[in-house]
């Protein structure tokens, strides 16, 4: 009788209900162990890679060095520059919308770096390459995420420094950049995307002016693409102004 229950429970799992962690923040405490089911996505714009960002201040933690103790200032630095690394790196395969990166105490968070992607397509083309590579003398492992919402995955009260919680916090720790940092490296990425879709559509302009040329006009109306359209006059001299610009392209 206890054999056929127990059989009868295992195959009800495919009744359970969802887990809610997995399902807003693509972690979950308890794992493969959980009593509730994962349902992993295939397809999603986000991408997580678990442990990827190596915590300074859990290190510092460990130690009982006082000279080993980094200052704020320091693992601010740290951070930046991994931060910068892994911003450029992403943005080889795909616009980035999102980084974000974690720094709970518990293992299931401590580390996770989330990149969303514009397109589902990126995110996807981005996940191949990077389950091929190495970061920092460890094997990358990345995985498609259900997470499409990071405010509610977040940890308000960390974001204000009074979680409690520590390690039993199931919610996401957000390390942030500087701002100056982050702003430069979304703006780089619009100015490089203006780029590489103004060279695609300047040799289409004079056969099919009509059909780009509404395109064309609202690219360089994009205030981050005035600093493309200088760097383009430095090779092809055009007019200062975007009516003439675009009068120009399609002569």
């Amino acid at each position: 009788m206890n054999r056929q229950y127990n059989n009868n429970n295992y195959q009800s799992r495919d009744n359970l209900v969802t887990c809610a962690f997995y399902n807003k923040i693509g972690a979950c405490r308890h794992g493969e162990k959980c009593s509730k089911k994962h349902i992993k996505p295939t397809t999603s714009r986000t991408l997580l890679l678990s442990n990827l960002y190596q915590n300074p201040k859990l290190k510092t933690a460990t130690t009982d060095d006082a000279e080993d103790e980094l200052t704020p200032k320091q693992i601010q630095e740290i951070f930046d520059q991994f931060y910068r690394d892994i911003f450029v790196h992403f943005a080889t395969t795909g616009e980035i919308s999102q980084l974000v990166v974690c720094e709970n105490e518990n293992n299931h968070l401590n580390g996770n770096v989330y990149v969303r992607y514009k397109s589902e397509t990126d995110a996807s083309e981005s996940m191949k390459q990077l389950n091929s590579e190495w970061f920092n003398g460890r094997p990358v492992h990345c995985e498609l995420s259900p997470v499409d919402s990071f405010s509610e995955a977040n940890c308000r009260a960390y974001e204000t420094d009074v979680c409690s919680r520590g390690e039993h916090c199931n919610y996401m720790h957000v390390r942030k950049p500087t701002k100056k940092l982050a702003d430069d490296l979304f703006k780089a990425q619009e100015k490089t995307r203006l780029l590489k879709r103004m060279q695609e559509l300047i040799p289409k302009i004079k056969p099919e002016k009509e059909e780009h040329k509404n395109e064309v006009a609202s690219l360089l109306s994009n205030p981050i693409a005035q600093h493309a359209v200088a760097e383009y006059q430095e090779k092809e001299p055009l007019e200062s102004t975007t009516t003439s610009v675009v009068s120009q392209l399609f002569d």
